[in-house]
């Protein structure tokens, strides 16, 4: 047989012979490659073999994996050994919610009132709208957020003036006549407290000194000043006159 023959017959059994090295088949598979497998949070070491992408990793494991999982590296990545392949599994939902909008209360502060006074100059309303939701569901763990809200009834807030002016004017007017019925009232001490619902110098209950902001100088009537006492005294005069007072008959 002469050389070319041999050198044929050879090549048609698939070997290569070389000078000084070993015979080696043409077809002799590569080595198995071992990955480092994270699948839906599962860790787990493989090995394929025959196959040098991610994709084909994949579909020699039979793992189920579709358009919205995340694969890492991507699915054209070769192949390495002991690379670490990451599949997460993930499934999304979509879903609609008629919702209430609550409305929120807007402050602003204001000299024209005193402090502990309030006005609400806008009446709060809720709203309503039409909420979409996303639900992201990943290895298991899910998490919503809002993709779309269309709005069907506006929210109006609530606004406020809450009164900042801590400066009280004193009204010191008909001074002689409080004083006569003072003394009638009350003996004319001023920060008297009896226990019998009835406080300071001209006898207010808490029900009427309140009604005309007496909380404006203190809690209790008692504890007012003599010329903060007669200011709320005259707040009530310009509402009812003197008629509160039993002691009217001294003046």
């Amino acid at each position: 047989m002469s050389s070319f023959t041999k050198l044929s017959a050879l090549a048609a059994c698939g070997t290569l012979l070389l000078a000084g090295a070993t015979v080696l088949p043409a077809y002799a598979e590569a080595a198995p490659v071992t990955l480092n497998l994270r699948y839906a949070g599962v860790e787990s070491q493989v090995q394929v073999s025959g196959v040098d992408t991610v994709a084909g990793a994949i579909a020699q494991l039979n793992l189920a994996v579709d358009a919205d999982d995340r694969v890492t590296p991507g699915l054209d990545a070769a192949l390495t050994d002991r690379m670490a392949l990451v599949v997460d599994v993930v499934s999304t939902k979509t879903t609609t919610k008629k919702v209430t909008l609550k409305y929120t209360t807007v402050k602003t502060p204001s000299k024209k009132l005193y402090k502990g006074d309030s006005k609400v100059v806008t009446k709060g309303r809720n709203g309503k709208a039409t909420r979409t939701y996303l639900t992201t569901t990943v290895n298991g763990v899910s998490s919503t957020e809002v993709v779309k809200e269309k709005v069907t009834k506006k929210v109006i807030n609530k606004k406020v003036l809450v009164g900042s002016n801590d400066k009280r004017k004193l009204n010191l007017a008909r001074l002689a006549k409080w004083n006569k019925i003072a003394k009638c009232e009350s003996g004319g001490r001023w920060h008297i407290n009896t226990g019998n619902g009835y406080y300071g110098g001209l006898q207010f209950n808490l029900a009427t000194w309140r009604s005309v902001k007496g909380q404006h100088f203190a809690k209790y009537p008692h504890k007012a000043s003599k010329a903060e006492q007669i200011t709320v005294a005259n707040r009530l005069y310009a509402k009812r006159g003197f008629k509160p007072w039993s002691c009217r008959r001294v003046l």
